[in-house]
Parts: structure tokens; sequence; C-alpha cells
């Protein structure tokens, strides 16, 4: 008879104590933009009661012994990628946020490209080296958007430089007919043959779905630096959206925002 007791009385009480275990939101990673000059501060914003943010700046994966976020961080070093999380007792850990800072390249002139579609002209002749570019919004005026087949752009340097890289940045929001491009091809204006030389290429395969929005930068290298005060880039935009996509078979849509030249 105890024990029957003890049993209903263990089914009314358990109920009482018992709670589930809820994750914590990902904290706010709060920044002007991901390009800067010298430097840049990154503010994270997380209310939570009880809750701390803890963050890398390495490109690893926090945990309880990394930093405790307690003011803003000043970013200086080229590609610094800052990931945080939060944890609290009784709570499962948050979801990382994740971001990358990319520092300015070598002074840019100027720059002339295709022009863009007329519905995304960006926000100028200095779009592409304004170093307000990195916003996952396509409708955002930071972005150039192409839908023809090909883009050509010439960057010319304030001065002959040593340089062996490229970096170009992208939307990619698939879901809005946005994909990377096919392929790009980067040559150098040599002053000595008075002759363009190839610099480095990319084909880029994106076959498979990116369901997320994301900015992606990617970066062309040459093998041994080079002295060139000109810049030619060559982008072959994707003609047609995948067969897995509602849209298949429409021509897509091409969005860059920043070239930085290293």
């Amino acid at each position: 008879m105890k024990n029957i007791l003890f049993l209903f009385l263990s089914a009314i009480t358990f109920p009482l104590f018992a709670q589930d275990t809820f994750q914590l939101a990902p904290p706010l990673l709060k920044y002007s933009s991901v390009f800067f000059t010298d430097k840049t501060n990154l503010e994270i914003k997380f209310a939570q009661a009880g809750a701390v943010v803890h963050y890398s700046l390495n490109n690893t994966e926090p945990t309880v012994i990394n930093k405790v976020y307690t003011k803003p961080v000043t970013i200086k070093n080229n590609f610094t990628t800052v990931k945080a999380k939060a944890f609290g007792n009784n709570f499962l850990c948050s979801e990382t946020a994740v971001v990358t800072f990319i520092k300015d390249g070598k002074p840019v002139q100027s720059i002339n490209q295709t022009p863009p579609n007329v519905k995304y002209p960006g926000s100028g002749v200095n779009t592409l080296i304004d170093n307000k570019g990195g916003i996952e919004q396509y409708n955002s005026n930071t972005w150039m958007g192409y839908n023809c087949d090909t883009v050509a752009m010439t960057l010319y340097l304030v001065k002959q430089e040593m340089i062996n890289k490229v970096l170009l940045n992208y939307l990619q929001d698939e879901k809005s007919w946005i994909f990377l491009p096919e392929k790009i091809s980067i040559s150098w204006f040599d002053k000595r043959s008075n002759s363009l030389k190839q610099f480095g290429e990319e084909e880029i395969l994106n076959e498979k779905e990116t369901p997320s929005v994301r900015c992606n930068h990617r970066i062309i290298r040459s093998k041994n630096k080079i002295k060139t005060d000109r810049i030619l880039i060559h982008i072959i935009v994707k003609k047609y959206i995948p067969t897995w996509h509602a849209a298949k078979g429409e021509h897509t849509w091409m969005f860059i925002d920043e070239i930085k030249v290293y």
C-alpha cells in the first residue's frame, strides 16, 4: 500500500519539478561593415539574464574557456574570423554566430566595369571599393547586380604594386535567383612588354543547393608576385538555374560588392 501511495504522489509531483531544457538564441554581432581600412569595432549583443557570451578570434569554436565578451572588440588583422556563442546554466548553449572581417588592399584609383542591371546599380562608381559591402540583403545599395552572360572589370591602382591575390565578394541567395559565377579569370598589364599576362582563374562548381543566404568571397592567387598598376577581371555568369530550383532553366543573377587587391 505504501509503494502504491508513493508512486501516486510521484506521478503528481514530478511534473511540477520537471522542466524542458531550452536552447539559448545566438548572440547578435553588430558592426558597420565586414570590410575596413585600418581597424574596426565589433559589438556583441545578448540580453538573456544569467548567460554570458564567449568568443574566439581565430576561427575556432568558442567554449567556456574562451574570452567572455564585456566590451567592443577591436579588429585590426586581415581575415579575422570571429565566432561567438552564448552559454548559461540550465540552458543549451546557442548556435555559433560567425563573421569574417576583411582588411582593405592596395589603393585603387578607379574601376571601369560592365554596367550593372538598372535595378541593382549599387551606390555609384565606387561601389566595388568603398568598404561598405558584405550585407546579406540583395536589395541593399551595396550590391551591383548582373544578369548578363559576362562581366568585365578593369582596376587601376594608384601606383604600380607587388601583388599576388585578388578578392571578390559575392552574394549567394539562390532562392532569389542569385548564384555564384561559373568562372573568374584575371589578367594583369605588364608595362615592360606592353601586354596582358595571365594572373589566375577559378571555376566554381555549385550545382548543389545552398539554402542559406550568405556573402561568399573568393580569392584568386597568382603563382608568383607580380608588379602592376592594372588588373583585368573577366567573370562568366552562370547562365541557367539548376534543375532542382523552381525557376530551373532561367538565367541566374550575379551580385558583387567589393574587390580587394593584395
